[in-house]
């Protein structure tokens, strides 16, 4: 008997319930295979989880990082930025991830921050110090091989997806191998673009999907400048661009904005998000991370 028959008997014996006297074995018999088909269907117990940002590439595997998953307002999203590439991001079930954090060499303020995850797309001091987190978080790298290949990454963590993208970063002599992250975190779709050094390729457009909210290098040397980052925003077409990786340099971050239509400076604090109150395509946000 294949599914097609077995849900077809199902929806048969429902209507016999409801239109005639059937034993409580029947019953019993009825709802057994209901749950076996249901099964099989994957409709009580899915095998996988499949990504929303980009469905036709990523597969989530069974086995999943469990984290403790508490109420909050439906998809809503906390962003914050230590400075450079430096985010955290926590979900609507309270799970922490942070991204490409920075050590004490960087001059920064090093914040305090108990994560459940850390995702890694350059394997630098400035990029994968892991460290300075404290708990015991589970550590995504991009990169495999001290560094110089590329390491897939697919993991569910709490109620986030975690999936990475190949890019091509710069050191001062040669293009390298670097990572991107997308979060799907309920139906929002967050890119970290790391340390991308030039334009993406429809293929590499294909991984990332759908994303809504990115956070784009605008520095130049070992990642894109102001006019790379342009393009890609223009490539992605998200609907909030978060500038990133520019030390602080007004002069970079003016050249970025140039021709923006929209901008929003946040002076101090977290940027949340949620898909009901997402701005068209593309408001600009600066950040800050001197308040934090």
């Amino acid at each position: 008997m294949d599914i097609a028959q077995a849900l077809f008997q199902v929806v048969h014996g429902e209507f016999l319930i409801r239109h005639a006297q059937v034993s409580s074995e029947n019953v019993m018999r009825i709802f057994l295979r209901f749950f076996v088909v249901a099964t099989l269907a994957g409709l009580i117990f899915p095998a996988a989880v499949h990504a929303r940002c980009a469905p036709d590439l990523v597969n989530a595997p069974r086995n999943f990082r469990a984290v403790p998953v508490k109420s909050a307002p439906p998809s809503r999203i906390s962003i914050e930025w230590f400075g450079h590439s430096f985010f955290r991001l926590v979900s609507p079930g309270g799970t922490r991830v942070i991204a490409d954090p920075f050590g004490p060499e960087m001059g920064m303020r090093v914040p305090v921050v108990r994560p459940h995850a850390v995702t890694v797309g350059r394997e630098h001091p400035h990029h994968n110090s892991v460290d300075i987190a404290s708990g015991n978080p589970l550590v995504l790298r991009g990169l495999g091989g001290d560094g110089e290949e590329w390491a897939k990454v697919q993991k569910k963590v709490g109620d986030v997806l975690i999936y990475n993208v190949p890019v091509t970063q710069r050191t001062y002599e040669m293009r390298t191998k670097g990572s991107a992250f997308v979060y799907e975190i309920g139906t929002l779709c967050i890119a970290h673009l790391g340390d991308v050094a030039e334009a993406l390729t429809p293929s590499q457009l294909r991984r990332l999907g759908k994303i809504h909210v990115v956070m784009v290098p605008i520095g130049g040397t070992f990642a894109v400048g102001p006019d790379g980052a342009r393009k890609l925003v223009e490539q992605i077409r998200p609907h909030i661009a978060i500038p990133m990786h520019y030390w602080d340099d007004e002069s970079l971050l003016r050249r970025f904005l140039r021709g923006a239509r929209r901008v929003k400076k946040l002076e101090r604090g977290r940027l949340h998000v949620t898909k009901r109150k997402l701005p068209p395509p593309t408001l600009i946000v600066v950040m800050s991370h001197k308040g934090i």
